[in-house]
């Protein structure tokens, strides 16, 4: 960050750049004259011309939102730009690949992720689909591929500019050792993405645990039963914990996990017979799947804090 601000102020005007940083990109763009610097975080496979339009997008928005008084600028009046950030980020959408041979459950998996109708049976996919899924406020391409063996020369193509990218396993110690194939794909064509191995259909007999996949292919692993459609939270946060997500480094997830810990209180709160605190959790808990667009989970909470108030009124 130093070496950015000692380079930025050596020049006049407004100055748009980029820096390399490890594994991370920072595209900063800074103006001399307001001695303000806008800058954005990404991974070095983001594509850098389509970074800097954003950028330039978030600079001239607070420019026109604040003006140029800037010195005692209230950090609670920012929450301003959040439907800018949200486009932004909708622009920005994170890529998540999903890899794996067919018939280990990577389109199950996807359809848990987007929330819709599970598969009963395996249909292969042909070449490949891209979803657009919303956790939380973020958008993310989810890029479901071909898992036969004939569609391999497509795969090259697909994983380039991945930012994250799950090994998708049926958990059998055949199919766990030939997964080692997409590990060395991931090295020599997306070796900036995060990587995680999801160990599937681990509610099978002959699936070998977690901890075994992670000794065979030395890579961190997720147990998974992707045709149980209560894992899709479950699976949200393992996507959040592969890419590092957090409410600190992204406030647009913050509803989401405080949505998860509402409902671990009303839980407890229910438990404890604490019928009045329970009614008021429920109603916050549907407030927030409101805001999240989870319209079948908010009736639910909704209809149950409207039946807890009428127990009390009725006492």
């Amino acid at each position: 960050y130093q070496e950015i601000v000692e380079a930025s102020s050596n020049r006049t005007g407004i100055e748009l750049n980029s820096y390399d940083y490890i594994q991370y990109k920072i595209v900063f763009s800074f103006d001399q004259e307001l001695g303000l610097m806008f800058m954005f975080i990404t991974d070095l496979n983001d594509e850098l011309r389509h970074t800097k339009r954003q950028l330039e997008t978030l600079q001239k928005e607070f420019l026109d939102t604040f003006g140029e008084s800037t010195d005692n600028l209230d950090p609670s009046l920012m929450e301003l730009l959040d439907p800018i950030m949200d486009s932004i980020h909708r622009n920005l959408k994170t890529k998540i690949s999903l890899v794996g041979f067919s018939g280990v459950g990577k389109t199950t998996t996807t359809k848990l992720i987007c929330a819709t109708e599970i598969p009963s049976v395996h249909i292969p996919t042909i070449t490949g689909k891209i979803s657009t899924v919303k956790i939380g406020k973020l958008y993310f391409h989810l890029w479901d591929f071909a898992g036969q063996e004939q569609f391999s020369y497509l795969w090259n193509d697909f994983i380039l500019g991945s930012d994250a990218v799950l090994i998708i396993t049926d958990s059998t110690l055949e199919n766990v050792e030939k997964s080692r194939f997409f590990i060395e794909l991931i090295k020599e064509h997306a070796p900036y993405s995060h990587t995680a191995i999801i160990g599937n259909k681990q509610d099978l007999p002959d699936a070998l645990n977690v901890e075994k996949i992670e000794e065979i292919l030395g890579l961190k692993t997720y147990s998974m039963v992707a045709i149980e459609p209560n894992n899709r939270d479950k699976m949200i946060q393992i996507i959040a914990d592969i890419l590092g997500i957090s409410t600190d480094a992204s406030p647009l997830l913050k509803p989401l996990f405080e949505r998860d810990q509402l409902i671990h209180q009303a839980r407890v709160s229910l438990e404890n017979g604490d019928i009045a605190q329970t009614a008021e959790y429920f109603e916050k808990i549907s407030d927030l799947c409101l805001e999240l667009g989870d319209d079948s989970l908010y009736k639910d909470f909704y209809e149950k804090a409207k039946k807890l108030k009428g127990y009390l009124t009725n006492q």
